[in-house]
């Protein structure tokens, strides 16, 4: 049975842009495995009440629901051992745990303007009222409000980055010379811009830009030939 993965869209349900079903579509090309996607909308909760949650990434697999992007990558190993793994140890699961938090710790908080305003252009006409209540009430402003210097904020987050771009100049991954879960789980949050976001976030000769490049082409393209709101 072919899996199916719960895949957040928007108007155009060609465009998936969540950065957590990101790193889960990466982690399904990396072993090798066929997946569907299920385009899902942010009301449409009933369909993936089996999981026990309420967001997605959702992946379908033998007749149960499993979510959660780090418990989808770890169910990917423990189910496909003689697929590439993930993570093959302990030492890549601490390594891939540790770029998990500093993206939601440090990343995400930045991305939040240059990403939230330009999704809300493109999400579903059913999904504008739930998106603009439960997003203003988390940032306390309009969702028009919530950029304010896109430069200044690019810049913020090109510095929070800085650590990464140092690590990549020493191998062509965080994980050394072939990806992981780790190299996914960042490359995931940075195609949050980049699938809804007409602006260049990163320079694209710089280290950061160059790894960006590789995934976007690793797996036969399939990043690169994902659909984009900017085009």
């Amino acid at each position: 049975m072919t899996l199916q993965l719960f895949d957040l869209t928007c108007a155009n349900q060609r465009i998936f842009f969540s950065p957590y079903c990101w790193r889960t579509r990466m982690a399904l090309r990396h072993k090798g495995l066929a997946f569907e996607s299920l385009p899902w909308h942010f009301v449409e909760k009933d369909r993936i009440a089996e999981s026990g949650g309420t967001r997605v990434p959702v992946l379908v697999a033998d007749g149960r629901q499993i979510a959660d992007s780090w418990a989808i990558a770890r169910h990917l190993d423990a189910a496909y051992p003689n697929a590439p793994p993930l993570m093959a140890d302990a030492a890549a699961r601490a390594r891939a745990k540790f770029i998990e938090t500093w993206c939601a710790t440090t990343l995400f908080p930045l991305l939040v303007p240059l990403a939230v305003p330009a999704v809300f252009e493109i999400i579903a006409e059913k999904d504008k009222s739930y998106f603009r209540e439960s997003r203003e009430a988390r940032f306390g402003c309009r969702i028009e409000d919530v950029s304010k210097d896109f430069d200044a904020e690019r810049t913020a987050l090109i510095k929070a980055l800085t650590p990464a771009a140092d690590a990549l100049t020493e191998s062509p991954y965080l994980a050394g010379d072939a990806p992981d879960y780790a190299d996914y789980i960042l490359f995931g949050t940075l195609m949050w811009p980049y699938t809804v976001s007409p602006n260049e976030m990163i320079d694209p000769q710089s280290p950061l830009g160059t790894w960006f490049a590789r995934l976007l082409n690793a797996h036969d393209g399939f990043a690169r030939s994902a659909a984009r709101a900017a085009g």
